[in-house]
């Protein structure tokens, strides 16, 4: 048995370890049908529209990194998905949404598909074990068809919200 001081230190690290996707994409941070034609559109939309929700404490300072990291490679996975993530200074806790446009765009992804499944990971620097964590666990569950394909059916937050508790807590 641990003592109370540790394990009171070590609860926060154990809740961590199993982080639902559910506990990180909320009602605000979900989007369906978002217009959009281009990469940087895209990103400036989600990042707008999540600093307009007073998630993010610098949106510039967020959607300049969030365009760095899509420069270096495209966060496009293929099957219509994407992972635009970045650690940026300009949020103060970790952050995830899932946004989906009205129609696909281009995206860079590595089998030439356009994208309409935005699943945004934003963190501070200090968030890097959980950033990683999350972007782990989202790329797990892309790979089913059936995930992917009832998130593109899903008509609402409240819709996706039930998806992600389907397939996220596996």
């Amino acid at each position: 048995m641990l003592p109370d001081s540790l394990a009171a230190r070590a609860a926060p690290l154990v809740r961590r370890i199993h982080m639902r996707l559910t506990e990180l994409i909320l009602p605000e941070t979900v989007v369906t049908g978002l217009v959009s034609s281009s990469r940087d559109d895209v990103l400036q939309s989600i990042v707008a529209d999540l600093d307009g929700k007073g998630l993010i404490a610098d949106s510039d300072a967020t959607s300049r990194d969030l365009l760095a990291r899509e420069r270096v490679m495209s966060t496009g996975v293929g099957n219509g998905v994407a992972i635009p993530h970045a650690y940026t200074d300009g949020v103060t806790r970790l952050l995830a949404g899932l946004y989906r446009t009205s129609e696909p765009i281009p995206f860079g992804a590595p089998d030439d598909g356009a994208v309409d499944l935005f699943f945004i990971v934003l963190g501070p620097r200090e968030s890097r074990r959980d950033h990683i964590r999350i972007l782990a666990k989202i790329s797990r569950l892309i790979g089913h068809t059936d995930f992917r394909e009832d998130l593109r059916r899903a008509q609402d937050a409240g819709a996706v919200a039930a998806v992600l508790r389907r397939f996220g807590e596996r």
